[in-house]
């Protein structure tokens, strides 16, 4: 009972920040097709009524992880981040969080970006931003998924 626990509430929190409100569902298709995630904790929705404080506390402190996710085409390994941007370009973002761990990963066409939950462009996103990324890791690279700019660090 205790293992079944723990392992619901830690995978609320790693679907949580792979994608707020639309979940991970992107990962069940070849082609991305949901948007980025919009909000630092756990939907409502996403843990079991009498739960949602200890999911949103706990997807509050998820700094970085990978996870593999079952897709139509096959598994696919899913990478997750949230800090702050310690360089960013046309094609690529990096990102270091609170416990130093840093990624660089690249970003295309097919990257969903948002700052200040609106639909935007790398462009947009700034060294010193707070973000979370949701990437898809293919061998040794990693490819932006989707980004969520919540703007300069406090």
């Amino acid at each position: 009972m205790k293992r079944t626990k723990g392992a619901l509430i830690a995978g609320t929190a790693v679907l949580a920040m792979a994608g707020v409100g639309g979940g991970i569902a992107f990962a069940a298709d070849s082609t991305p097709t949901t948007t980025a995630p919009t909000t630092w904790a756990a939907p409502a929705t996403s843990a079991p009524a009498g739960h949602q404080h200890r999911a949103r506390g706990l997807a509050g402190r998820v700094e970085h992880g990978q996870f593999t996710v079952r897709t139509k085409t096959g598994d696919q390994v899913l990478g997750i981040q949230r800090g702050q941007v310690t360089s960013v370009g046309a094609t690529s973002v990096t990102v270091r969080s609170a416990d130093g761990f840093t990624a660089t990963y690249g970003v295309s066409s097919t990257s969903k970006v948002r700052v200040q939950r609106q639909t935007s462009t790398i462009a947009n996103v700034h060294t010193g931003d707070r973000v979370a990324v949701a990437a898809l890791h293919s061998g040794s690279t990693d490819t932006v998924r989707s980004i969520a700019d919540g703007g300069p660090a406090k």
